[in-house]
């Protein structure tokens, strides 16, 4: 219910309460716009964000407890990646895995990608390649690819920080 005073407090103009709301879901917005990779990404968020504490009827929502406004809230953020996605088709790179966690080979590369791959990602086990991608490209936290993948969180950190240094030690190599 806190979460849903705090934005009602912000649609009648409280700064403070605005404020809030905008350190709360700011890991959030860093994490849409670091994927979206554009240089006005962040900024562009947050202007949808604002715009969203300003417009949208709360009082609509079939409950008012926090879960359900978190809920609602992130359900804005995923629509808003995905049409500033859709309208600033950047360079983004998209390495696609299967439903059993395969790379899928037949996705077009951006050269940049390719030349990535080739020099930094080929030296890496499938294991450590796949938790790279889904950490780094997708975003994904250890425990959301543990379970994804099916091994313990512990197995991915270890794998990712393998492959982190397999990465780092083909750098200096290469340099």
């Amino acid at each position: 219910m806190e979460l849903y005073l705090l934005f009602r407090a912000a649609q009648s103009g409280d700064e403070e309460s605005i404020l809030k709301l905008y350190d709360k879901f700011l890991p959030k917005i860093k994490k849409c716009s670091r994927n979206l990779n554009y240089e006005t990404a962040e900024t562009d968020i947050v202007i949808r964000f604002l715009e969203f504490i300003k417009n949208t009827d709360f009082s609509a929502l079939n409950s008012k407890c926090d879960g359900v406004v978190v809920n609602y809230t992130n359900k804005f953020f995923i629509n808003t990646y995905l049409n500033l996605l859709k309208n600033h088709k950047s360079k983004i790179q998209y390495i696609y895995l299967d439903d059993e966690n395969t790379f899928i080979n037949d996705v077009p590369y951006y050269d940049e990608i390719d030349d990535f791959e080739n020099a930094y990602l080929s030296h890496l086990t499938e294991l450590q390649k796949k938790i790279i991608i889904l950490k780094y490209v997708y975003g994904y936290s250890d425990n959301e690819i543990a379970n994804r993948l099916q091994i313990s969180r512990q197995a991915v950190n270890r794998a990712k920080n393998r492959g982190l240094n397999t990465i780092k030690e083909t750098i200096c190599e290469i340099k």
